[in-house]
This record gives structure tokens, C-alpha cells and sequence, in this order.
């Protein structure tokens, strides 16, 4: 899962965070819009949102952040226990609204949920380890990049960029020794700032690794 991050914000974000289940129901509506249907049934219960498919959502106590930060669990099939397969990926809201925290996780990784789900590539798409975009040792989901500035046109330009570099494949040694899960792990790439200082990050099931240095 590929995010670009840019840091030039329309106001600052409260610091008031949503009660879980008001910001599960808002990735609820945003997951309903990409994949109709998807979300029938699915009810909202504790910190989760459970489908009758099989399939949940959940929010994890936040261990870093301001109540601008969620840390949302995706579990593919909970029928597979006990130790049910998921991946965890953390958002931050770039305003004051939580719906954009929201929309950026269902486009990135309720994207790949969806396609775990579905396996078609209609929401996501899919990496062998030996393609010359692919990580060895693992099969990919990814679901491209979002661009959160606020001009639209660099925005375009930066998601261009990240693509036609191959990230994932180019940087893969500096994450792959963190892939703990022998089933699902969550991987994201950060890069944004301003000029003279841009920034770059990745992290692995919410968790930064050893930050990326310019070869």
C-alpha cells in the first residue's frame, strides 16, 4: 500500500478524537461507496465492524498519535482461528475532518481488503515476488498511491513519480526483515514535506522502519 503524505494542511486537526464506532461507520459508508454491497449486513459492535461474510474492521487502542491517528485492524476471515490472519495499518487525519482520515485508509488498505475479498483486481493490484515490481519472497497487494496536498496538479505528479520508480521493489531489503506475518502485512510508504526538506518513511503494520536515506 503506497501513501503519499504532504504536510501542508487546510486547518489544523482537533485534537478531539471520534468514539470508534462513529469512525468505523464513516469507513463503513466509504467502503459501501467503492464496492457496493460489500457492507450489507455488516453490523457495528465494541471497537468493530463485522460482516456476516466473514470479514472485519477494527480499531485498535491508539499507542501513538493525537486524536488525529487511528490504528485500524483488517481481518479478512475471522472463521480462521484461533490465530485469525489481519494486518494493521495506522491513519491520520491531514484536517480538521476525520471523514478524510476515513477515506484515505478505505483507498489504501480497505483497497486491499476489498481485494483480498474479492482476488479479481478490481480493487487492487497484484505483484508475483519474481515480477520485476514484486518484493521476493512475497505476493503483493497493492492499491497505488494517494495524494493528500492541496495542489492537485503536484499531487498527480508526486503519485507518477512514486509509481514509475518501483518503491516497494527498489526498497524492499529495508522492510522485508520486518515482515513478521506469514500471512498478511500491512506496508506503507510516506513521502511529502515542503522544499528543502521532504521526507521519506515506511511503515510495517503501523510501525516505522529505519528511516529511508538517498542513495
Amino acid at each position: 500500500m503506497s501513501w503519499i503524505r504532504r504536510h501542508q494542511r487546510k486547518e489544523e486537526p482537533s485534537a478531539k478524537r471520534l468514539p470508534d464506532l462513529e469512525f468505523l461507520a464513516l469507513v463503513k459508508t466509504g467502503l459501501e461507496e467503492i464496492a457496493p454491497g460489500v457492507t450489507q449486513g455488516a453490523q457495528l459492535k465494541g471497537n468493530s465492524l463485522i460482516s456476516p461474510q466473514g470479514w472485519a474492521v477494527a480499531v485498535a487502542p491508539p499507542h501513538h498519535g493525537g486524536g488525529h491517528h487511528y490504528d485500524l485492524v483488517a481481518l479478512p476471515d475471522v472463521s480462521l482461528q484461533p490465530d485469525v490472519p489481519c494486518f494493521m495499518d495506522c491513519v491520520v487525519s491531514m484536517s480538521a475532518d476525520p471523514q478524510d482520515a476515513a477515506n484515505t485508509w478505505v483507498q489504501t488498505a480497505g483497497a486491499c481488503l476489498l481485494e483480498l475479498l474479492d482476488r479479481r483486481a478490481h480493487f487492487a493490484d497484484h505483484t508475483d515476488p519474481d515480477d520485476e515490481r514484486g518484493v521476493p519472497g512475497w505476493h503483493m497487494i497493492t492499491s497505488g498511491a494517494v495524494g493528500l496536498g492541496s495542489d492537485v496538479d503536484e499531487n498527480r505528479r508526486l503519485q507518477r513519480a512514486l509509481l514509475e520508480a518501483n518503491v516497494l521493489h527498489q526498497v524492499a531489503d529495508s522492510f522485508t526483515p520486518d515482515l513478521e506475518s506469514p500471512f498478511f502485512n500491512g506496508v506503507k510508504v510516506f513521502y511529502g514535506g515542503r522544499p528543502g526538506a521532504m521526507q521519506a518513511e515506511i511503515r510495517v503494520n503501523g510501525e516505522a522502519t529505519r528511516p529511508l536515506r538517498r542513495q
